[in-house]
């Protein structure tokens, strides 16, 4: 039966005047999930007699990106071969290219199997306003379009909308790869790196596999210090395509993070960080209400303090707007605020005397980026935002620099951290 179908997929390749690209789509899928049919298609290529341009677009059908490009780029005349040709491009990481194929594709006739691959040549060249209207030109409504769409308002800063979207179609369409790769990277911007790192590794079994996924999946690798498999990603992605300026880049930084020496001063800093949020409250010199309201609360310690909102502390009874203000001018001279994430202030840098950081001087905001000693993946997101100086940086808004790939909730911590050090903070 395998041989069967098979063999009406090859000819649907070799034989059809005008291939659908819908169909060569579909037929796909089911050849990837049968490795019967697979092996019967790659058997194939040995004695091919079709032209090279069908032998390109079977060669992608077989996940061979690579290989499918190489044919492709001189054979591809028929729109259907162009058509593969972009995809192609755009799985390599030839975005402009690609989109100028689907561009021309689209006006011909604005269909979801042109759309979804221009999108995602757009999004990835930050056209984030052409990429929305791609998706608005787009009729039907399947799971893919509308990850897309959530993809969109995660780009956009709205990081909340996204991740309220993205878990329940997520748990609706739990094997569509397109679902996955976007809750994987709202995940990631949120700072749930497990939660991607599990979404990634599930698309990561079933071949073929995105540079996108695994050059994702090597920065959380990162990011838990499992070099090892961060490298193992990035080599994967380099067999596939040996020229992909990020998998160089991004395996050249995790070898040499790999070799770093043991940072004896950052674990100093990170001892104070905690001594100074196991301080008791008890230690200031507070009201006697503001004393009485902390202790009804349970608040013990700064730590205990920084988890509360002011919205939070103000609804309990007695606790009124002159307790508020002490309260956070005492937060303030440690460097801390109300509403804090806990890691957020364990990445907080005190000044080693104990004073409060003031404002540098204006010429200060000429310094390159570099002083702020970054971390590896940082540093690389300043580099694509083209972020070179410290002045760059503060003209940017926290939700700019979620946006941009790989940029989640543990880089805009390091971000604040450094500029803290400072005096200094982002854009509002």
């Amino acid at each position: 039966m395998a041989t069967a179908i098979a063999a009406d997929f090859l000819s649907a390749i070799t034989d059809t005047k005008s291939p659908e690209i819908k169909q060569l789509l579909d037929l796909r899928d089911q050849l990837l999930r049968d490795p019967g049919m697979k092996k019967h298609a790659e058997s194939a290529l040995d004695g091919w007699s079709a032209t090279r341009e069908r032998q390109g677009v079977l060669l992608y059908l077989l996940g061979r990106t690579e290989r499918a490009l190489a044919v492709l780029e001189t054979e591809a005349s028929a729109p259907w071969g162009k058509h593969f040709l972009a995809r192609a491009l755009v799985d390599a990481g030839f975005f402009a290219r690609a989109e100028e194929l689907l561009s021309a594709e689209w006006k011909g006739g604005k269909s979801l199997e042109t759309g979804l691959p221009l999108f995602r040549a757009l999004v990835m060249q930050g056209k984030l306003d052409e990429a929305e209207k791609i998706l608005k030109g787009i009729k039907e409504d399947t799971p893919a379009v509308q990850a897309a769409r959530i993809e969109v308002l995660m780009r956009d800063g709205r990081l909340q909308e996204a991740m309220d979207l993205v878990v329940p179609l997520q748990e609706q369409h739990t094997g569509d790869r397109h679902v996955a790769f976007v809750y994987a990277q709202v995940a990631q911007a949120a700072g749930d790196d497990d939660a991607a790192r599990r979404a990634y590794e599930a698309i990561a079994q079933t071949p073929p596999v995105s540079a996108d996924v695994l050059i994702n999946l090597g920065t959380l690798y990162e990011d838990e210090g499992l070099w090892d498999l961060a490298i193992k990603c990035y080599e994967t992605v380099l067999r596939e395509y040996p020229w992909h300026r990020r998998a160089k880049l991004f395996k050249r930084d995790a070898e040499a993070s790999k070799n770093m020496y043991y940072d004896e001063d950052r674990e100093r800093k990170e001892d104070k960080r905690l001594q100074i949020l196991r301080t008791p409250v008890t230690d200031f010199e507070l009201s006697v209400r503001s004393r009485n309201c902390l202790q009804k609360m349970k608040i013990d310690t700064l730590g205990d303090l920084i988890l509360k909102t002011e919205t939070e502390l103000l609804s309990y009874k007695n606790f009124g707007e002159t307790s508020l203000q002490e309260i956070k001018a005492i937060l303030g001279s440690k460097g801390l605020r109300l509403g804090m994430r806990t890691e957020e202030a364990l990445a907080y840098a005190p000044p080693e005397d104990g004073s409060v950081p003031v404002p540098p001087e204006e010429d200060h905001l000429t310094q390159s980026i570099d002083t702020l000693e970054l971390s590896v993946r940082s540093r690389r997101c300043m580099e694509r935002l083209g972020i070179k100086t410290l002045g760059d940086l503060l003209q940017k808004t926290e939700a700019e620099l979620l946006a941009a790939p790989n940029f989640g909730q543990t880089s805009l911590n390091e971000v604040r951290q450094k500029l803290a050090e400072l005096g200094i903070s982002l854009a509002s």
